[in-house]
């Protein structure tokens, strides 16, 4: 079969499971993973959780990575939720891709402005709307999607893939960089090529190529000022 004819058989498989992958995308963004509210870590630690039950029933290897804890305000500290590291595939002639990608989500409710219930997937307008739906549960998805079709299709997939999955991108990616470095010469030593399904179209049919982004970075100043108060009425400037 050429690459045509089995492409138009992809695409076609796409279209006819179109409310398949909407459900699943639907089941993805009801979980309210937000890793900045530290009460609902048990959410993100769930969304893991359920993305973790889906690689292994398309026969990926997963580990979870233990990177540790993550020290609150009020010292009080709780655990960050496990990295992802998923093998699909172990072909030695074939490359091999690794995908990284994030499973929690910003903060979402209705009086930020949503028209809509942030964590129910919605259609209006031919649109879907809901917290995640694109940054990120939507592209990791994406990836889990194409294995499933390439899978019902009987179609051996042309690549090896590793996946990368955090749960702590939307705060920093706390403990990520360290468990990388870790996997230089272990889980990463194969990897040909890095794909980051972490970023936006130019509309409906014009994907972007993003060759760089540009971090953060923050710190905390201490100021030492006045002893006493002052009114504001009588003092301001730079008092």
């Amino acid at each position: 079969m050429s690459n045509e004819d089995f492409n138009k058989r992809l695409f076609k498989h796409f279209d006819d499971h179109k409310k398949d992958y909407i459900q699943r995308l639907s089941d993805a963004v009801s979980i309210p993973s937000v890793s900045a509210w530290p009460d609902n870590r048990p959410e993100v630690v769930r969304m893991v959780q359920w993305t973790k039950s889906l690689l292994e029933k398309l026969g990926a290897k997963v580990e979870l990575a233990d990177i540790g804890e993550q020290k609150l305000a009020d010292g009080t500290k709780i655990k960050l939720p496990d990295v992802i590291l998923a093998t699909y595939g172990n072909d030695k002639t074939k490359k091999t891709v690794c995908i990284y990608g994030h499973l929690d989500v910003q903060p979402a409710q209705i009086s930020d402005g949503w028209d809509t219930e942030p964590f129910i997937l919605t259609e209006k307008d031919g649109k879907l709307f809901g917290r995640g739906s694109t940054d990120d549960k939507g592209p990791v998805l994406s990836w889990l999607n194409v294995i499933e079709a390439y899978q019902k299709l009987n179609q051996s997939f042309p690549v090896n893939i590793k996946f990368v999955l955090e749960s702590m991108e939307e705060y920093g990616s706390e403990g990520l960089e360290d468990l990388l470095k870790s996997l230089k010469n272990t889980f990463l030593s194969d990897v040909d090529y890095v794909v980051i399904s972490d970023s936006y179209w130019l509309g409906k049919e014009k994907p972007c190529l993003q060759y760089g982004l540009r971090g953060i970075c923050y710190f905390f100043i201490d100021v030492e000022c006045s002893t006493k108060d002052l009114h504001s009425g009588c003092f301001g400037g730079t008092v």
